[in-house]
Order: structure tokens, then C-alpha cells, then sequence
């Protein structure tokens, strides 16, 4: 399996805050069972994909399915053997602080967008005229595009995926025809690459090719709002 290495992407408060905006879920009352479990499920996914997966991530799984069993103990009920664990107090100061920290990094990516537009990058695409970025203004995360990728595995049927193939699809095959499809429609919508595949290995190495892509910033996955329909543009 090709590997792709995410250190472009965001870590496991990240991921933790992603799933608590997307669930819309108060940060001070996090809802432990149900958060892990989600959280569980991206790890595995990015462990499907063979992604490169830090170890920060696995710790913190470890340590939110430890926060998920102490909640399922009876009123009372201690493990002394984990003493030296996160506390759902620290985990959420930790969040707090972490988003306080991504809030001010935000204002400043602002203030160099301001000093850029004395030379403006425009994005141009040969079927439309300059693409509005008023209209696609949110960056879509690695979080974003796992949850979109999710939502196409979980929508196809099982006999979807039984026909078998002998031809062999390659990370950079895919990654050739993702941007000769870019360059000949300017901008295409996330999900339709996967439209018209019938074998998972193809999805899988397809979206690979997107991350990869991504990574080099040979492509930009843009949204018109947080948890929007994804596009991808040719840079």
C-alpha cells in the first residue's frame, strides 16, 4: 500500500475538536461515550488507508476509551492503576487552551492574507471566469475529507465492491488522471471521483491520490462553509 506522510495535517486535538464541532456538543460537557467512539472510528479509517498515523494520536485514543470505561463504573468506583491518565478536567483545558492557540493563529493568517493582496493569487479555470473565493472561503481539512471519504464507503451497497478486477491502479495513475480531470473542469465536487468505481482498493488508492496531491499543493480542497460539500481546484 502506498504511504502517505501527513505532517502538513493536524494532530489529535484536532481531530478532537473537529468532532465536537461537528457533533455540536458543548466543550465543558463532552460526551465521552459517544466522542471516543468517533474518534475510534477516524483512527481506524487513517490505519485503513495506511496513513502515517503519529503516535499522539493512538495515546489519545488509549486515554479516551480509559475517560469512556471510568464513566461506565459505578458513582464511587476508582482504577488505582491508572492514576497517571488524563482526567476529563485536563483534557478539556488542554482543548481550551489548544483552541485559543488555533483562534490566534487564525487572526494572524488574516493579517498576512491582508498583506498578500498586494499581489493577489487567483485561482483560474478554463471553463469559468476567475473563481469568486468569497464563495469556497473554508480550507477542507484532513478531518473533512475522511468524514466526506467515510460517507461514500458507508453509502455504497456490499455488492457494490464484488465484482473483481485483474488490472492493478497505481497512487500516481490516479493522482494523473485526478489533475487531468482538473485541468480539463476547472473544479470538480469531491465525491464524484468515486462515482463510477466498483473496487474499494481503487477507492482507497484514489483518495490517496487526493491526500497526496493535497500534500504537494499541486490541488486545494476548498469548502463554502464548515462541513460543506467539498471541491477540489487545480493550483
Amino acid at each position: 500500500m502506498y504511504e502517505v506522510k501527513l505532517n502538513v495535517f493536524q494532530g489529535p486535538l484536532d481531530l478532537l475538536l473537529y468532532l465536537i464541532k461537528k457533533n455540536e456538543v458543548d466543550i465543558y460537557d463532552i460526551p465521552i461515550a459517544q466522542i471516543a467512539e468517533q474518534y475510534v472510528e477516524y483512527i481506524s479509517l487513517m490505519k485503513m488507508l495506511d496513513l502515517d498515523i503519529a503516535s499522539e494520536f493512538l495515546v489519545m485514543a488509549a486515554t479516551l476509551l480509559h475517560m469512556k470505561s471510568e464513566a461506565m463504573l459505578p458513582a464511587g468506583s476508582t482504577d488505582d492503576n491508572n492514576e497517571e491518565m488524563m482526567t476529563r478536567e485536563e483534557l478539556v483545558r488542554q482543548l481550551i487552551e489548544y483552541r485559543k492557540f488555533k483562534d490566534a493563529a487564525s487572526v494572524l493568517a488574516e493579517w498576512e492574507k491582508k498583506q498578500n493582496k498586494l499581489f493577489p493569487r487567483l485561482y483560474m479555470e478554463e471553463n469559468y471566469e476567475e473563481l469568486d473565493l468569497k464563495e469556497f472561503k473554508v480550507n477542507a481539512t484532513l478531518f473533512d475529507l475522511l468524514s466526506a471519504f467515510r460517507t461514500i464507503l458507508q453509502a455504497m451497497p456490499d455488492d457494490r465492491f464484488r465484482e473483481l478486477r485483474e488490472e492493478t491502479v497505481t497512487v500516481q495513475q490516479k493522482m494523473d488522471e485526478i489533475l487531468s480531470k482538473l485541468k480539463d473542469e476547472g473544479r470538480v465536487e469531491f465525491s464524484s471521483f468515486f462515482s463510477m468505481m466498483y473496487s474499494r482498493i481503487e477507492i482507497v488508492v484514489c483518495f490517496l491520490a487526493i491526500l497526496e496531491l493535497i500534500r504537494t499543493k499541486d490541488i486545494i480542497a476548498r469548502q463554502s462553509q464548515i462541513f460543506g460539500q467539498i471541491w477540489l481546484y487545480k493550483r
